[in-house]
């Protein structure tokens, strides 16, 4: 007979780490059920635990998130100023808080269980917030009881009255009686109280003085013999309180009269601008004044400069930049402040300076501003980027130095510029733009985008001369003007005259170093260049263009490098043609570049859109007429040398000549601008054809 085979089983009927044997072996007299019994039976005892536990776990969180809740409410409640205010508070959260949170629970058994043990803390919570809300109420308490006698020592310090004071300590001393009978004080501190009350008279009565002069204050509290009941770290705090408060006091005074004396010195200066032709008189004078001696004596003596006509508008840009200066040093505090310049032995303030040929109305205004605005951290950086910036435009808005000297206007040009990219630049500041960008010439902001309209022009050179001469012989020691004779008339003599005769008469040194180039006005420097370039290069032989030239040529300049190259080839080409070296032609070529474009442009200017593309090209301003009628009319001067040059240009079996003559005007402009080399031959041919030798080698 076949072995039934008994079968082992591993399992795990619920989540219990170690497994469960079962070797189940059913005896034959018991039925299958009643064999099990015992087996279920443990399964359900296991599954009622397994539900407590959940039921715990849920509870506990939610208790754990209702915590964090009710710890702010207590912490609230604690700040409360009585006990009652706070207990109701917290009761009211309290409450809340477990309503909101039971009916988070899962089932009626974790809400069950989350109320028990939420309870169960609250009277934790509540004996903190009725100590806490009791020490308050007892602090509060105090705090208005010292708070009342001290108010009440500040008033009988204040009164200076004696009947103040001889009803002070009465009445302190039913305040500090009052604590005893709350309970709050014993009369041991009660005792404390009434002998701390001299200390805290004699405390008001120190800083009653400092309110209104701390160094006083101070001093008084340097002698131990004062105020005897403010003793060691007390009283040593109080002098280093009072240290401090003397010095910010002073520095408050010092700039509130800063303030005042600026704001009074502007409002002077606007009145007169606008309204007062003639000074202000006596009583209307008094406005202006601040009880300040020093000031109030220059705001006097600038009305007399004022009354007397003495007043000048003029200005001097170097004088005001030294000025701003010793204002970003701090040196210059307000307008009356006296400073000394460089060459001065006596020192002046802006006021005193004011209408003496270097600061005018507008430079007052300025400088005002500057002064202002220094005392500002932020505005004081802000204004130290413009002004380096501004130094960089300062050689751009000279032009040269014959400008920078003899130029009257350039004073009040470079003032201008500075006030108004100064007014733009903070006004750009002021709408939130930054300062790198406004100052930036790439920058949509930039503040000088118009700066060309304050540039020296040479084309003022001529008039600039003009009322030179037109001055007494002092301005330029220089042959003496005839009787009757007018300035144009003076101009066009000594322009012509012998130079010989201009010599004898003439300090030859002394002109040099005066007037710099104005001296070969009448020594010649390149009279004979010029005098050519005039006449037969540029035609129209004014005085005014003579005169351009000579400043042109005086400056430093740079020839560009394919400029040389181009003035070499020419000269080299034209060598010998009409009795002129090449040596010649290199000196001229080179100085007619200067004098046409200063080496700076190909293109000239013009103010007519119609022939804007015939204008006059290249660094010696060759003409397309000009040219055309050299290759026409002077065909034997460009010989083989200026063939071989330019042969690429040579078409259709015609010479270099021939074709370029050929070309459209248009054509021929744009070639002219662009090739540098064909541009300084056209130039040569001019120079070999129409210039005087005589006197270029006179």
């Amino acid at each position: 007979m076949p072995k039934i085979p008994t079968f082992t089983s591993e399992v795990r009927p619920t989540a219990q780490a170690a497994s469960v044997v079962s070797n189940i072996q059913i005896p034959l007299n018991e039925t299958v059920a009643g064999a099990l019994k015992p087996l279920g039976k443990a399964a359900e005892d296991y599954y009622v635990k397994e539900k407590e536990i959940e039921t715990k776990v849920q509870a506990g969180e939610l208790t754990a998130d209702a915590t964090v809740e009710v710890f702010n409410a207590a912490s609230e409640a604690e700040l409360k100023n009585t006990p009652q205010e706070g207990i109701d508070f917290f009761n009211q959260k309290f409450d809340s808080i477990q309503n909101k949170y039971k009916l988070k629970a899962p089932n009626k058994n974790a809400g069950d269980l989350f109320n028990i043990t939420f309870s169960s803390n609250k009277s934790v919570y509540v004996n903190n917030i009725l100590k806490k809300t009791r020490d308050n109420l007892v602090t509060t308490r105090v705090n208005q009881v010292d708070q009342r006698v001290r108010s009440k020592i500040a008033a009988a310090v204040a009164s200076g009255s004696k009947f103040e004071f001889d009803i002070l300590a009465e009445s302190v001393e039913e305040d500090y009686q009052g604590l005893v009978n709350d309970g709050i004080i014993g009369a041991k501190d009660l005792k404390l109280y009434k002998e701390k009350l001299p200390n805290l008279v004699e405390t008001a009565q120190v800083r009653k003085i400092a309110i209104n002069n701390a160094a006083e204050a101070f001093l008084i509290l340097s002698s131990p013999e004062n105020f005897t009941t403010i003793q060691g770290e007390e009283r040593r705090k109080l002098i280093s309180e009072f240290g401090t408060l003397a010095k910010q006091q002073a520095d408050l005074l010092s700039s509130s009269l800063d303030v005042s004396i600026i704001d009074k010195s502007n409002n002077f200066m606007k009145k007169y601008g606008d309204n007062q032709k003639f000074g202000f008189s006596t009583e209307e004078l008094e406005e202006f004044k601040i009880g300040n001696e020093e000031f109030d004596n220059q705001i006097i003596s600038l009305n007399e400069k004022i009354v007397n006509k003495e007043f000048s508008f003029d200005t001097n840009f170097n004088t005001n930049t030294d000025v701003i200066s010793k204002i970003a040093s701090g040196e210059i505090k307000n307008t009356s402040t006296k400073f000394l310049l460089a060459g001065e032995t006596e020192p002046k303030s802006i006021l005193e300076r004011a209408g003496n040929k270097t600061i005018n109305n507008k430079d007052f205004k300025f400088l005002s501003d500057v002064i202002v605005r220094n005392n500002n951290d932020t505005f004081k950086k802000q204004d130290q980027q413009f002004l380096n910036y501004f130094e960089g435009l300062v050689p751009l808005l000279q032009g040269n130095t014959f400008l920078n000297y003899f130029d009257k206007e350039y004073n009040a040009k470079a003032s201008e510029l500075r006030q108004t990219l100064h007014a733009r630049y903070i006004k750009g500041l002021f709408e939130g733009l930054q300062a790198n960008d406004l100052l930036s010439y790439t920058s949509e902001n930039y503040i000088a985008k118009d700066i060309k309209n304050y540039l020296p022009k040479t084309s003022d050179l001529g008039s600039i001369i003009v009322d030179m001469a037109a001055e007494n012989n002092s301005t330029i020691d220089g042959p003496p003007r005839i009787e009757g004779e007018n300035a144009e008339e003076y101009l066009k003599r000594i322009e012509t005259i012998n130079i010989d005769d201009a010599s004898s008469s003439l300090d030859v040194d002394k002109n040099v170093q005066q007037v710099g180039f104005v001296g070969d006005l009448f020594l010649g420097k390149d009279r004979f260049l010029i005098a050519n370039w005039n006449k037969h290069y540029q035609t129209d032989n004014s005085k005014v263009n003579s005169i351009k030239a000579r400043e042109r040529l005086s400056r430093d300049y740079t020839v560009p490098n394919e400029a040389m190259s181009a003035i070499e080839n020419a000269a080299t080409n034209f060598a010998g043609d009409g009795g002129f070296s090449k040596e010649y032609l290199i000196d001229a070529l080179t100085k007619i570049g200067q004098i046409e474009t200063q080496y700076e442009t190909k293109i000239q200017r013009g103010n007519n859109p119609e022939i804007e593309n015939f204008y006059a090209r290249s660094y010696w301003q060759i003409e397309v007429d000009t040219a055309k009628d050299l290759l026409e009319n002077s065909a034997p001067i460009f010989g083989n040398n200026f063939e071989s040059t330019f042969s690429k240009y040579a078409k259709d079996g015609k010479t270099a000549r021939e074709s370029l003559l050929n070309l459209d005007d248009k054509d021929l402009v744009n070639l002219l601008e662009k090739d540098d080399t064909l541009a300084a031959n056209i130039a040569a041919s001019l120079i070999v054809t129409r210039f005087n030798t005589e006197k270029a080698w006179s």
